[in-house]
């Protein structure tokens, strides 16, 4: 329920903070004053455009805020969840709007900044407005399937329609993917093979590159690595004046010099271990020497295979890496090509049972919408009587959309099918005895539209889960008797619902369970609308304002007690 709703700078209204109890609050006060202020803030703070002018001062912004709490519904808690939107204590749920002078809005749920778009799709779920304002669902026809589907309770079955289309869906996108790929990859084929083979003519391997480079540079040196081991052999053993021939003409002088001092051992035999790796040094230089060949075939080979390479990496991505993988991606759409007919075959299967289960499920949510209508047309009339619009037809008209290629059959003929099924349903009305029923839509008018509502309500309220409604003037047209009725079927339906209900007429004013006073007074100049709540004292009075105007008798005082002892409020 809506457990509070404050309004700041918005309109009329400077300041006004209301905290609304459950069931049903009615909201009073003389034409003019700002009543339909209080709905057309609660429609904006729903996702509704607000009204022209919402700020009082174009320096300020106009904030409406609403506190909801215990929203238990599975739905809500989905699209929380989907938006990682924590909820507060109770299920509750703070809902704000910023409106700023120059038109800019900003939605808060919970402290989170949300997209109009989730703000909508969480107000279908929290409140629904109703009166001569332009939020009327039941003007909209495409609300008439859910009205009828809720009355029959064909919830379930109408879901199990939907995941049906949704397989539906999923397995034809398959299919013309499928087929796209196909005709796209035939038209690319004999290209495709061509760079295959091309790639496969290479055979190129992973790593491949870098060890050809290292052979190719070794044989491209041959020469001067020839050259250079040649110098060092000269240089440690050929010369006239060789390396190891110098250190061994060194070495036994050192040794002569230790037998005249033994403190020179330690150098005698750093000596000749320098001798030993000079001599190692010298064998490895000359093994390595003799392993060098000029092989000026292998080093062509390797350039050529370098070559082969670079065209391939400049050709399919700049890579060895980009090119085993294009070599890999021809493969794969290759094989997919020689398999299509047999995928194409397996997906067409599944596809034509998912139809069918589709067709069936879908007939059968139609043929009882078809037995919900008929029980539908004639509970409406039996509680429009009630609320004074005696002698009406309803009718729920059911169809289905010819559609050439569709693949349900209803009645031999292939139609349109959608997410929930294959009908689309719109109440027609007539309030006049011998006048054919005309689109409801079209036909009623603000008065009738609420009352209408208030009938589907009230008929379908232990199966509505939406939570919060909100009555605009219900009471146009009536009086009297009716208007007693109305106030009668509204504290009915308040026992499993919160609503607002904003009227003139005292006999549905006295069923409220909360009343609030909206008044206007002009300060320091400017006119300014303020909404409270009346005590138990003050009710009687205001009801007797609308039974008497602003002259009020004594009379109008005791009807007054009188109505709301009869609604059971005194």
């Amino acid at each position: 329920m809506l457990q509070k709703i404050s309004l700041t700078d918005y309109a009329l209204v400077e300041r006004v903070e209301l905290e609304l109890g459950e069931g049903l609050n009615i909201i009073t006060g003389e034409t003019g004053a700002g009543k339909s202020i209080l709905v057309g803030a609660i429609a904006a703070l729903l996702g509704e455009k607000a009204a022209f002018n919402v700020a009082r001062e174009e320096s300020k912004k106009a904030v409406l805020e609403g506190l909801f709490f215990n929203c238990v519904n599975p739905a809500i808690k989905r699209l929380l969840k989907a938006h990682e939107i924590d909820a507060r204590e109770e299920h509750g749920l703070l809902v704000r709007r910023e409106f700023h002078a120059t038109g800019r809005s900003r939605a808060f749920i919970n402290d989170s900044p949300i997209p109009t778009a989730v703000l909508d799709e969480l107000a279908e779920l929290l409140a629904d407005l109703h009166g001569q304002h332009e939020h009327q669902s039941l003007l909209r026809p495409r609300t008439h399937l859910d009205y009828l589907d809720t009355f029959g309770n064909l919830g379930e079955r109408r879901a199990a329609v939907a995941a049906a289309y949704e397989e539906v869906q999923t397995l034809r996108q398959r299919h013309d993917e499928l087929v796209r790929r196909h005709a796209e990859s035939q038209t690319r084929r004999d290209f495709e093979i061509f760079q295959l083979q091309e790639i496969k003519q290479v055979q190129p391997q992973a790593g491949e590159e870098e060890a050809l480079e290292a052979e190719a540079k070794l044989l491209g040196n041959a020469a001067r690595r020839l050259e250079l081991a040649g110098k060092i052999c000269f240089l440690l053993y050929e010369g006239e004046h060789a390396v190891q021939a110098q250190l061994k003409t060194a070495f036994e002088a050192l040794h002569e010099l230790a037998q005249l001092d033994p403190s020179l051992q330690n150098l005698v035999n750093d000596c000749k271990s320098t001798e030993t790796v000079l001599r190692e040094v010298g064998q490895e230089v000359q093994r390595y020497q003799n392993a060098i060949a000029l092989n000026e075939q292998r080093l062509e080979q390797l350039r050529q295979r370098l070559l082969s390479l670079q065209r391939l990496k400049r050709k399919y991505g700049g890579s060895l890496e980009e090119v085993l993988k294009r070599w890999e991606q021809l493969e794969n759409t290759l094989a997919q090509l020689e398999n299509f007919e047999s995928e194409l075959a397996e997906l067409k299967t599944s596809l034509a049972q998912a139809e069918k289960k589709f067709a069936e499920q879908a007939l059968q949510l139609s043929k009882q919408r078809q037995s919900a209508a008929r029980q539908l047309e004639k509970a409406v009339p039996e509680v429009l009587a009630e609320l004074g619009l005696q002698g009406t037809s309803f009718l729920v008209r059911i169809v289905q959309t010819p559609q050439a290629d569709g693949f349900v059959l209803f009645k031999t003929q292939p139609v349109k099918a959608g997410r929930f099924g294959i009908d689309q349903v719109e109440f027609y009305l007539s309030t006049n005895k011998g006048l054919e029923p005309g689109p409801l839509a079209k036909v009623a008018s603000g008065g009738e539209i609420s009352r209408i509502m208030l009938a589907l309500k009230s008929i379908n309220a232990e199966r509505d889960e939406i939570p919060v409604l909100v009555f605009d003037e219900i009471d146009s047209g009536v009086s009297g008797r009716v208007a007693q009725a109305v106030g009668r079927r509204l504290q009915k339906l308040a026992e499993s619902h919160q609503i607002l209900c904003i009227t003139h007429l005292p006999q549905i004013a006295s069923a409220g369970r909360h009343h609030f006073l909206v008044e206007k007074a002009t300060v320091k100049g400017r006119a300014t609308t303020s909404v409270r709540h009346l005590t138990k004292e003050e009710r009687p009075l205001a009801i007797a304002k609308l039974l008497g105007g602003e002259k009020i008798s004594e009379t109008h005082l005791r009807s007054a007690q009188e109505l709301l002892a009869e609604a059971g409020n005194a």
